[in-house]
């Protein structure tokens, strides 16, 4: 690391362990940089990376020793929040999406939730819960927030309570600047909780969240389920643009999908006076054998969404939510996070929040700033056509279901 990089980095920690003792400060120092140098969350591989005069034993000791200082995985998240807060823009998109971290074959980690308590997972795991800021025009993806927890830990009340705990937390941090764009996971989780209610109304969120077709809405004074409502909304704006969608021998290519899409006024049935916009979007394939497909619904908080420009800036970025979570999965798994092998909940808080913190130093101060779009490419074999089309190569997951369909027309 050159000199200029080294002031940079104890800048950095400096900032990360504020109100830490001068022992915690040199721990997170000598984790982030074992990170750095061993791409790897194992304590004993940091331990090795960080090539002290001394047994490899006696460090990974210290180092196990430190993880488990009380209130040290608050501290690191609250103060990296500090810092990744401070660069949200206005209107930068904040990808919130849940995933279940799972643990093959542990079995005594603390409060380990086991497959029989977790039907959604194959294996015992635990939740996370993610903030991710997003620039649509550079394709720079960093992390904000992530909060994991246990269904077994003493503390624990349900999946709704922890989520909203953390969107409150980044809003409050930002200033209520950037857009919140839940996953379909975080949405059915937290929809129609009294949690989410106060979000909308008295926290005013800012947030656009796909919706289940039996969800309730006012439309007109009238209440209505959400699969009634798209037939009553005109689509006057349309936009074409290319995706990585698989072909019919399971080989994703780029591929046309015409969009035409509209808004109407809705509110939620226990804030009528609180206007929110449903959108509608209409997609085609002109290369699929079959071309119809349901509409994607989206519910807004911006209320009168009526400008083209600033609906597709919305409907592209709803476009965009599944390769962001992609991509800051690849990035994790750049450290191999999957093989973290830590015997304490606390412990693997710590590590969540100092292996994010070493991606934020990577993004943010070193300049290694790999976007969506290099990650989605590296996992795609195949070059994008010759051409200046608009292209995203994001694919929501309604769009999947014609996959095994699609037979893309030779250029």
């Amino acid at each position: 690391m050159s000199k200029s990089k080294a002031v940079k980095f104890y800048e950095f920690t400096d900032q990360l362990a504020a109100g830490l003792g001068k022992v915690s400060v040199r721990f997170v120092r000598d984790v982030v940089v074992g990170m750095l140098r061993s791409r790897s969350v194992r304590i004993w591989d940091i331990a090795a990376a960080l090539d002290r005069p001394v047994r490899i034993h006696a460090t990974h000791k210290r180092l196990s020793r430190n993880l488990a200082r009380q209130a040290l995985a608050d501290t690191i998240s609250r103060n990296l929040l500090s810092m990744t807060a401070r660069r949200v823009e206005q209107d930068m998109p904040l990808v919130t999406h849940v995933y279940p971290l799972q643990k093959k074959y542990a079995r005594k980690m603390e409060f380990l939730v086991d497959d029989e308590r977790s039907p959604e997972t194959e294996y015992p795991a635990y939740q996370v819960c993610e903030v991710v800021a997003y620039d649509p025009t550079s394709g720079v993806l960093m992390p904000v927030a992530a909060h994991l927890w246990s269904r077994n830990a003493p503390d624990y009340v349900d999946d709704s309570e922890e989520i909203v705990r953390v969107l409150k937390r980044v809003q409050e941090a930002t200033a209520g600047r950037g857009v919140f764009f839940l996953d379909a996971d975080v949405g059915a989780l937290i929809w129609g909780t009294k949690l989410f209610t106060n979000l909308v109304s008295r926290d005013a969120i800012r947030f656009v969240t796909a919706v289940s077709g039996r969800v309730e809405l006012l439309y007109e004074g009238h209440l209505k389920f959400v699969n009634e409502i798209p037939p009553l909304v005109e689509r006057p704006f349309g936009v074409t643009t290319y995706k990585w969608i698989r072909d019919g021998e399971n080989t994703e290519v780029e591929t046309a999908v015409v969009c035409s899409f509209g808004s109407n006024e809705v509110s939620l049935p226990e804030t009528p006076d609180k206007p929110l916009s449903l959108i509608v979007v209409d997609w085609d394939i002109p290369s699929a054998r079959r071309t119809e497909g349901d509409p994607l619904v989206y519910l807004s908080s911006e209320a009168t969404l009526k400008d083209r420009e600033q609906l597709a800036v919305i409907v592209e970025a709803t476009f965009q939510v599944p390769d962001v979570v992609r991509a800051i999965g690849s990035q994790k798994e750049a450290f191999n996070f999957s093989q973290v092998r830590v015997l304490t909940y606390d412990r693997l808080r710590v590590l969540l929040g100092l292996l994010h913190a070493t991606i934020y130093f990577e993004v943010a101060v070193l300049k290694r700033r790999p976007t969506v779009r290099e990650w989605t490419r590296s996992l795609n074999e195949l070059s994008p056509r010759v051409g200046d089309h608009p292209r995203s190569f994001m694919v929501p997951d309604e769009m999947r279901e014609v996959d095994a369909v699609i037979s893309v027309q030779a250029s």
